[in-house]
């Protein structure tokens, strides 16, 4: 649109209404947001009416949340190191900022006495180009921009010079900008789920070697949550639930990826379960020793634990006796007094009964992509798990007879699947005091042997479902966490979206 008082008093009253169809929005429509698409449609710079060189530069400001691991990010929030991230498949090379302009007057042929209209863009202080349209139309505009150019978690600045083939002349050209979207390929970030009687320091490297060290290598964006540290599934999917959607919010992300350790992976894929796909979708599941298919070292710790709970709640433990038993037996890794090892509710939830509920129910197996690893404490079921091997799960406990429970913990998932409780009697003798208690159960034992990390089982940690990608030899329970083990689930999950 030519400047005012070129054309005279005129063309001067046809065109003092243009600004009102200036102003209105473009036939555009701003995209959706979602994770690596960002738009800003208010505020400085946009909807200006159609503005002359006097009324400009127009300054946009778009912010852009890091979508990738803070610690890649300079001072400026530019990239450290792009190449890195573009090589391990975090971020895409380029990003595309999309606008659209109103009456952009390039093509414009002119008497000579002027130049047509020349608007420059520039993005963060480096010019781009020479804005293209047509005269009193909407278009929808778009330039690439190295991802290196880009700042995350900080305005980015885009700027335009209005008019610039007339500087020193009268205004003759005038524009506007309806809003501003960047978009650019990012891999969806991670959560790390921990364990039964666990928080989320599990993963630091005393109890985790090397795990954190692989997630900042890789560049990824990720963070992890503690819930209750013996929480049932029902109740710690929930939890974890709404820590996600919140932290998955200022990204606009609806996909997330999981590594879980133990019982995490059961929490995750109750998660999935529960949420629905229109808040966010486990993109992948990657589970670290989890009890798929539950351990029947649960089943008899859960077993014995109701067995006495129920002795002493009938009044039959006056000396306290019972409980001594417990916490001298198998169950004592979990008992209550120590408070080490799985609590129920959380340990209800290992119990190979509640495996077959949670599959019937489609709480298990429902995550499409997941990768599985499980781990072999040693014996391969040939013998007796070594002191040695058995660490550092003993030094969860303050006893040393942990280190025999934890042996035969070993022994029974080689040689059984499941344990299921018959009755539980007692025989009186004088005082009113229980002379003998029994515990009557039935056991299903295996048809092979079946190697284990004292606590879960291979079959169980590799259940059917998903993809197994190893079994850990010589490895524990707690060991079965390491950076090895997460980076080969990172280099099969980390996807461009």
């Amino acid at each position: 649109m030519n400047d005012l008082s070129h054309y005279g008093v005129a063309i001067a009253l046809l065109c003092a209404a243009q600004p009102v169809l200036a102003v209105q929005s473009s036939p555009f429509a701003p995209p959706e947001e979602k994770l690596g698409r960002y738009v800003v449609d208010n505020g400085p710079g946009l909807d200006t009416g159609c503005s002359f060189r006097g009324q400009g530069p127009l300054i946009i400001q778009l912010t852009v949340p890091a979508t990738m691991n803070p610690n890649e990010l300079n001072a400026d929030g530019t990239l450290k190191d792009p190449q890195k991230l573009i090589q391990n498949k975090v971020i895409g090379s380029q990003a595309k900022i999309t606008f659209p302009t109103y009456d952009i007057d390039d093509q414009a042929v002119t008497d000579g006495t002027y130049a047509p209209e020349i608007d420059k863009i520039y993005f963060n202080g480096e010019y781009v180009k020479n804005l293209h349209g047509s005269n009193d139309t909407w278009v929808n505009d778009s330039f690439n921009i190295d991802i290196s150019k880009v700042r995350f978690n900080q305005p980015n600045e885009i700027r335009i010079d209005i008019d610039q083939g007339n500087i020193g002349n009268e205004e003759y050209w005038c524009m506007a900008v309806d809003w501003v979207a960047i978009e650019y390929d990012s891999a969806a970030p991670y959560v790390l789920f921990h364990g039964i009687n666990a928080q989320a320091d599990t993963w630091d490297d005393a109890s985790a070697s090397g795990v954190l060290a692989t997630m900042d290598s890789s560049g990824v964006l990720y963070t992890r949550f503690s819930t209750a540290a013996n929480g049932s599934v029902a109740d710690n999917a929930k939890d974890l639930k709404a820590k996600i959607a919140a932290f998955l919010k200022p990204l606009k992300a609806k996909k997330v990826n999981i590594i879980a350790h133990s019982k995490g992976g059961l929490d995750a894929q109750m998660v999935a379960k529960i949420t629905d796909p229109a808040e966010f979708k486990v993109l992948s599941l990657s589970t670290l020793s989890t009890p798929h298919r539950g351990s029947v070292v649960a089943d008899l710790q859960l077993m014995q634990r109701q067995a006495i709970d129920e002795y002493v709640n009938q009044g039959q433990d006056p000396n306290g006796y019972a409980q001594q038993f417990v916490s001298l037996s198998l169950a004592g890794w979990a008992n209550r007094n120590f408070g080490a090892g799985p609590q129920p509710p959380g340990l209800n939830d290992l119990t190979t009964q509640a495996a077959v509920q949670a599959i019937i129910a489609g709480t298990r197996g429902n995550v499409p992509t997941t990768l599985t690893i499980g781990a072999d404490a040693g014996p391969n079921c040939s013998r007796q798990p070594t002191d040695a091997e058995i660490d550092p799960l003993a030094d969860e406990a303050p006893i040393s007879y942990t280190y025999d429970g934890l042996r035969l913990a070993y022994q029974l998932i080689c040689d059984f699947s499941s344990a299921t409780q018959l009755s539980v009697t007692t025989e009186k003798t004088l005082f009113g005091l229980s002379s003998k208690y029994i515990l009557t159960y039935s056991t299903v034992t295996k048809p092979m042997a079946e190697p284990n990390d004292i606590v879960v089982g291979i079959r169980s940690a590799n259940p059917g479902w998903g993809t197994p990608v190893t079994n850990n030899q010589d490895t524990n329970h707690s060991e079965v966490k390491n950076g090895d083990n997460v980076q080969s689930l990172l280099d099969r999950t980390i996807k461009l979206r």
